[in-house]
């Protein structure tokens, strides 16, 4: 167990605290720490004033694995490190009338912050039922039904979010309807000065827990904040249980977006059950029936360990070393221990020695020695034996991928505007691929053009490479990126994909060039296939935005289809370079729009943006335009599409 004077110390090093009023409560713990008695309790040491150890007088709980957490005099969490003293999250609380949290930041493994905002968003809309039958007498459950029913989820959600308290009668069958969201951002430095939004997320009542929150945006935001968050929740309910203990918890969400990470993360920390005779998993992938399985905290749960010297992070549950991250890692992706069945993202594994352990990236080894209070227990069994590649990921680089930074590349992730305001292209791409897929599904003739195509081009689409390609078939494609963070990520994407295949020998003829060195000769060529999005800085560049229309129809093959993004207008011009359309849509009537809105509903795209699926007559375009244009060559517009280029990694 820590001594007094460790523990005081990892209140007062720099960078702890960063909300005032903790400090306050900080001088309270030091100025009463030789008073302080250590009770145990199930392997906890509660530091606490006189009398038996409760909520109101503990003070400091440190956990055996030597963690531990701090209390304000109300009783609150408001920080909790790890055995070395680096604080993992921090909470901002309210004391008037009653402990209210404000805010809370947590650390991820990757030395990047997330910060939680409780009701930072209120929504509200007007609705009129007056006209339908028996408006006159409907009462407010009946309200809730017809809500259900529209937006197709369970009648006890609608009820469990709108209460009556959001639901105000205006008279004359009107209702004001008004929910709160909590807001999820990005944190530079730690700190709430600069902040990047991420998304809205369920209102959580965070003074007494009573639901997990829809974690699906999770998988969409920076690397490790769906376990940093779990922790938070896991901690906080193992606060507010000690004295009286809390119902289970359920995951619930207008709608829940069930999946099999989601699952996984909820069982790290929390034991799943579930009607009975029924599979527990089989329920909880219902969106219908999510609610009806309910969570308790699992006694040991995953706890993360920090390590300076080696400059990694550990997650370690019941002695199992689960997963290392490396600072400044330029490839962004963890370690992860195979021995239980995981499988390893781009050949990043671990084996736990007797004395070490060994990070293993392909041919590549680093060992680390084991430390004691780190708690893990050497593996016995030899590690699994992995599949031989015929390639690593760097192949589609041909050996020499392009040099990133490493805090952009954990930033490559689709930012969306926190209010009414219009979604750059970087956040748009992955809505208009789905559009794209949706577009190949309901093509009838499309699975035999497909099958004639053997060469593709992917140009101007860089958050979302990996999709484009189609592992099931050798091709040979050419991809010209202007972002080598994106770039990476989506080669790291394809290989991952192509090995859970077994369809990498179909990938050996990926190549990603870098679009200013190679566009001229890449143009030269022909091919079956072309996906092309016209940046949104041309679009009012009438002569630009036809001169990259010209120079891909002249780079297809006759009968090649082409993938194109860019503005409505230029649908003018197709018919007269020898395309026809086959599928048009606008992004703003695109249902993948219209399911976004459903998490932020004050985003906005350009209305004229359209997405296009053309096949070329076997006929010439009339005139080649002198050269194609490269997107890095020509100062954007706009802003940067990874808005975080200056953040920093915390000291």
């Amino acid at each position: 167990m820590p001594s007094n004077d460790k523990l005081i110390s990892a209140l007062k090093q720099a960078g702890s605290l960063i909300f005032s009023v903790n400090e306050a409560h900080a001088a309270l713990i030091e100025q009463q720490q030789a008073e302080l008695s250590v009770t145990k309790a199930g392997g906890v040491a509660c530091h606490h004033t006189a009398g038996e150890p409760g909520s109101q007088n503990t003070r400091i709980r440190v956990y055996p694995t030597g963690h531990a957490a701090f209390y304000t005099a109300a009783g609150r969490r408001f920080l909790f490190v790890d055995p070395g003293g680096l604080p993992l999250h921090e909470c901002e609380w309210s004391e008037d009338p009653e402990p209210k949290l404000l805010r809370v930041r947590l650390r991820l493994d990757c030395g990047q912050w997330l910060g939680i905002i409780p009701g930072v968003k209120t929504f509200r809309s007007e609705i009129d039922i007056k006209g339908q039958p028996g408006w006159e007498t409907m009462d407010l459950d009946n309200l809730r039904r017809k809500a259900a029913e529209a937006w197709r989820v369970p009648f006890s959600e609608v009820k469990y979010f709108y209460r009556d308290e959001n639901l105000v009668p205006l008279g004359e069958g009107k209702y004001d309807v008004w929910l709160k969201k909590d807001g999820l951002y990005a944190l530079d430095e730690g700190r709430f000065d600069k902040t990047i939004f991420i998304s809205f997320m369920c209102s959580v009542n965070w003074e007494k827990l009573d639901l997990i929150p829809v974690v699906e945006l999770f998988q969409s935001t920076l690397p490790g904040s769906g376990g940093a968050t779990f922790e938070f929740i896991w901690g906080l309910f193992d606060d507010q249980s000690r004295d009286e203990g809390l119902p289970p918890l359920r995951y619930r969400g207008l709608p829940t977006y069930p999946s099999n990470e989601a699952f996984n993360i909820f069982s790290s920390f929390f034991t799943p059950q579930g009607p009975e005779g029924e599979n527990i998993k089989k329920v909880f992938m219902n969106p219908d029936r999510s609610h009806e399985i309910t969570w308790s905290p699992k006694e040991n749960p995953p706890w993360r360990y920090f390590n300076k010297e080696h400059g990694i992070a550990l997650t370690v549950q019941d002695r199992f070393l689960f997963k290392v991250t490396v600072d400044d890692d330029p490839i962004g992706i963890p370690y992860i221990n195979c021995l239980r069945g995981a499988r390893p993202s781009c050949e990043r594994e671990i084996h736990v020695g007797p004395g070490s352990f060994m990070l293993t990236d392909g041919q590549d080894i680093r060992e680390i020695p084991l430390l004691p209070e780190w708690n893990v227990t050497p593996q016995t069994d030899p590690p699994p034996k992995r599949p031989q590649f015929p390639f690593n990921w760097k192949w589609f680089f041909n050996g020499f991928p392009p040099k990133v930074d490493p805090v952009k590349i954990l930033f490559t992730l689709p930012f969306y505007p926190e209010g009414r305001s219009e979604i750059q292209e970087a956040s748009l791409q992955p809505m208009v691929l789905d559009q794209i897929f949706y577009y190949m599904e309901m093509s009838p003739g499309m699975p035999a053009k497909l099958e004639k195509v053997k060469k593709v081009l992917v140009h101007t689409f860089d958050t979302v490479i990996a999709g484009c390609i189609d592992s099931s078939h050798e091709r040979e494609v050419t991809v010209l990126y202007s972002d080598p963070e994106f770039a990476q990520k989506n080669a790291c994407l394809l290989w991952n994909y192509g090995a859970s295949k077994n369809e990498l020998d179909n990938l050996k003829k990926v190549s990603f060039l870098p679009e200013g060195e190679h566009i001229t000769e890449v143009y030269q060529e022909k091919y079956g296939l072309i996906f092309k999005w016209i940046p949104f800085m041309y679009h009012q560049d009438r002569e630009a935005s036809e001169d990259m229309l010209r120079w891909a129809i002249d780079a297809l093959l006759p009968d090649g289809m082409l993938f194109l993004v860019g503005p409505r207008p230029i649908q003018g011009l197709f018919d007269h370079y020898g395309m026809s359309m086959l599928y048009n849509d606008l992004v703003i009537n695109m249902p993948f729009y219209r399911q976004h809105l459903k998490m932020c509903p004050e985003n906005l795209v350009n209305p004229d943006l359209a997405v296009f699926l053309l096949e070329r007559k076997p006929v010439a375009p009339p005139v080649k335009p002198p050269a194609p244009l490269a997107t890095e060559n020509k100062e954007a517009s706009e802003p940067d599409p990874l808005p975080l280029r200056s953040f920093k990694r915390p000291e």
